[in-house]
């Protein structure tokens, strides 16, 4: 029987056994509770993480790597969401707090090598902020994965915007298993510039938003997404496929393995 990976199903004496053995890593993910159009539950980016978590430690057991699982934060930055009902939200700050204090709390019992696994695109200025600060109070480094990025030459072959509960999005959620309707999968805000514009906000040429943006671009604020788009979605989620989501999902995963050897070895080396 293959080892339990989440944290909160072990009990404290089988996470001290664990640790005597020697754990070399523990994965955090990291996503939200929000609106995912009309075709995906509120959970969509929660379940995106813990699964790639879980299929990553699973990966890393088969290579002589001990992974565990922290608690899936989701609650998180989805403020822009809450024109629709059932979407939940953390102000700033008070996420940045609640980051700190739970890798503190990972760190406090000797689980020294966490990586953050985000699946929400709303969180990513703020834990760009929330890990170099980690480190610049606590002197602790902790390292931050997000697909989209780690799975960057697979998912910037898709025509079209990658943004919010669109053809990347949604294939990648097929793949791991959530409940996905595509009966009420939409095309909606795919050109999202020209939707800020017609609904009458401040816009410009360069700004910058999808998740995949390449060359010159300006930063801009999210915006209030019931204000752009009628379903929730940013793009085209009628195109999305199990094979996009698959394609993504396997490149995603031998790279957090990577990235557990790489940060196991490099806490190894130090200790010498």
């Amino acid at each position: 029987m293959a080892e339990e990976r989440f944290l909160e199903k072990l009990t404290w004496a089988e996470v001290a056994d664990r640790m005597a053995a020697g754990v070399d890593a523990v994965l955090l993910p990291i996503g939200t509770t929000e609106q995912h159009g009309r075709h995906m539950p509120l959970d969509t980016d929660c379940v995106i993480a813990r699964a790639l978590c879980d299929r990553a430690a699973q990966a890393a057991a088969d290579a002589s790597l001990d992974v565990l699982i922290a608690p899936t934060l989701n609650v998180t930055l989805s403020w822009y969401h809450m024109q629709f009902p059932g979407s939940l939200r953390l102000r700033t700050d008070t996420f940045l707090h609640v980051f700190e204090e739970v890798c503190e709390s990972l760190h406090h019992h000797g689980l020294d090598n966490v990586i953050a696994v985000n699946g929400h695109g709303g969180n990513v200025a703020a834990l760009t902020v929330a890990v170099n600060r980690y480190f610049e109070t606590s002197g602790r480094r902790v390292f931050l994965l997000q697909w989209w990025e780690l799975a960057a030459d697979v998912v910037g072959a898709i025509e079209g915007p990658v943004i919010h509960a669109e053809e990347a999005e949604t294939s990648v959620a097929m793949a791991l298993g959530q409940r996905v309707l595509m009966e009420e999968a939409a095309r909606d805000a795919f050109d999202r510039g020209a939707a800020v514009r017609d609904a009458g906000f401040p816009w410009t040429s360069l700004g910058k938003y999808g998740l995949t943006h390449r060359g010159p671009g300006v930063v801009v604020p999210m915006d209030m997404l019931g204000d752009i788009s009628e379903s929730g979605v940013v793009g085209d989620a009628t195109r999305a496929r199990l094979e996009t989501g698959q394609a993504i999902v396997d490149a995603v995963i031998p790279r957090v393995v990577q990235v557990v050897r790489d940060m196991s070895a490099s806490r190894q080396t130090a200790a010498r």
